[in-house]
């Protein structure tokens, strides 16, 4: 049931009042009918961003990337297939797990369950130039905490859009996860599938013409 307040309130806005009150947040977002689109293209826009600025403008005492580390295109592959993946995986286990949630409710609940890390992660990475020492370790916790909260508010989300109990919630972030993995190795053989493949039109067109 819509309550007055919510109905009126702006699309990118909600992501701060589930962050606040995610069970609610959600009950809100799905009776509202909320969910953009826009804004989790905007996340995960926004978590790219947070990974690349991690990347290159930490404090030298916490920096442990390489150069290689900070390639856009590499970071932004992997953090838009990771995105992808994850929502494929538990539409693909929901679907015969007979969940309400659609593909893009899905998507929804991702990005909001990135909030409190992509702002964690851009906070402690500034103040990675300030704190010094022992100090730093107070980012490392910070960070473990904006996971842990992304967590409860991806596991509020999944239960509230799917409609399951608690217990079949955990059943089916369990399969997510063996489904993701599934992903992952067929992925990986394909892209080995693919060198070998373009390795050898390449090793065939260098004989050819030499």
């Amino acid at each position: 049931m819509k309550r007055t307040g919510f109905d009126t309130m702006s699309p990118y806005l909600y992501p701060f009042y589930i962050c606040k009150h995610p069970r609610d947040g959600f009950l809100e977002l799905k009776a509202n009918k909320k969910g953009s689109a826009i804004v989790v293209l905007i996340t995960v826009a926004l978590w790219l961003f947070a990974e690349l600025f991690y990347r290159s403008a930490t404090g030298y005492d916490m920096n442990q990337f390489e150069s290689a580390d900070m390639s856009l295109l590499r970071t932004a592959v992997v953090t838009v297939i990771m995105f992808v993946m994850v929502c494929l995986s538990n539409w693909c286990i929901c679907t015969l797990m007979e969940g309400k949630g659609k593909l893009k409710d899905i998507c929804v609940v991702a990005a909001n369950a990135l909030v409190p890390y992509i702002i964690v992660r851009i906070l402690t990475t500034v103040l990675s130039w300030v704190l010094a020492g022992d100090e730093q370790v107070f980012l490392t916790y910070a960070v473990v905490v904006s996971e842990i909260w992304g967590a409860i508010i991806a596991f509020s989300g999944l239960q509230e859009i799917h409609e399951y109990s608690f217990v079949k919630t955990i059943y089916a972030i369990l399969l997510t996860i063996v489904c993701l993995i599934i992903m992952f190795f067929i992925a990986l053989m394909l892209l080995i599938l693919f060198e070998q493949v373009y390795y050898f039109v390449v090793t065939v067109v260098f004989e050819l013409r030499y």
